[in-house]
């Protein structure tokens, strides 16, 4: 029988790995896994709910708590693996090649090192594979991973004062586009709504939601409302107050609950305002919208 459990490993966050039931560990524990028959050094997180379970099915396997040595070779590893990036950036320089080196790991046994870089387009880099590969005297691995990957790779502080999700507990990267921003009247200044990685921001999708259930349930700006001060049409809304801004016909402003104006003729019908529906059309044709292709 096996029980689940989430490991963290230095590659990966919140990995479900199956564990022998009768083995006594718990989180915090550093622990030996076998990944893809390539053993791993990694620290249990935390249980995983549920009942257990008669096979493994292909998840890795937690083989036994780390030793010390385990834990000293995990960290001779590290140091092994920043000799070897600094010999890679090296030889990418001497190359003059396109790309930028993000991390080099070693598997626990040493038996591969693994490159990570990011790069606008294909990158020949065979030569570059040999000649590393007879200084480290191993087998070498090159990965072309996207910018948002290398964000969670390298680390770093979000603007709300948190660590980034992506390096700590986002595994998939959803498709994000300009009009969730818009649907939460935010700013489309590039430097308010893309994150570290030069992106649109993966937390925009967080509330997109809610902002456009709530949405549908208030006048879109620009439609022709009626309201006890008389006829105007909305010139603003808080979503998330449910207020509207009318600017009547004679030219007062009132403040007003959406549930207290009725509307006489709608503009933007997806609840989000007109001009948000016009800029996603650019010269007569629909603009593509921005998604994360490689992550």
């Amino acid at each position: 029988m096996f029980k689940l459990l989430l490991v963290d490993c230095d590659f990966a966050k919140g990995l479900a790995c199956a564990c022998p039931a009768e083995m006594a560990i718990g989180p915090g524990d550093a622990c030996m896994l076998e990944i893809g028959k390539v053993p791993e050094i990694g620290c249990v997180a935390a249980p995983l709910p549920g009942e257990q379970r008669a096979g493994r099915d292909d998840l890795p396997l937690v083989l036994r708590r780390a030793t010390m040595q385990d834990q000293a070779r995990a960290s001779e590893n590290q140091l092994m693996a920043r000799s070897a990036a600094r010999k890679c950036r090296e030889k990418i320089a001497q190359r003059n090649m396109d790309m930028r080196l993000v991390g080099v790991r070693y598997v626990f046994d040493r038996s591969k090192l693994t490159v990570f870089f990011t790069a606008d387009g294909y990158v020949d880099f065979r030569d570059l594979v040999q000649d590393l590969a007879s200084e480290v005297r191993t087998r070498v691995e090159m990965r072309q991973i996207g910018v948002r990957d290398a964000a969670g790779m390298i680390g770093g502080l979000a603007p709300c004062g948190r660590k980034l999700c992506c390096s700590v507990w986002m595994k998939e990267f959803d498709n994000i586009n300009i009009r969730m921003a818009k649907a939460q009247g935010l700013s489309l200044n590039p430097a308010v709504i893309n994150g570290m990685c030069g992106r649109i921001k993966c937390c925009i999708r967080y509330e997109y939601n809610c902002y456009l259930e709530l949405g549908r349930e208030m006048p879109p700006e620009g439609s022709r409302v009626e309201c006890a001060g008389g006829c105007g049409c909305v010139m603003a809304r808080s979503v998330l107050r449910r207020k509207v801004k009318v600017a009547l016909d004679d030219r007062r402003v009132l403040d007003l609950d959406a549930r207290d104006v009725r509307v006489l003729a709608s503009k933007g019908g997806n609840g989000l305002s007109p001009a948000a529906d016009q800029a996603e059309w650019t010269d007569g044709k629909p603009r593509t919208e921005e998604s994360h292709g490689l992550r």
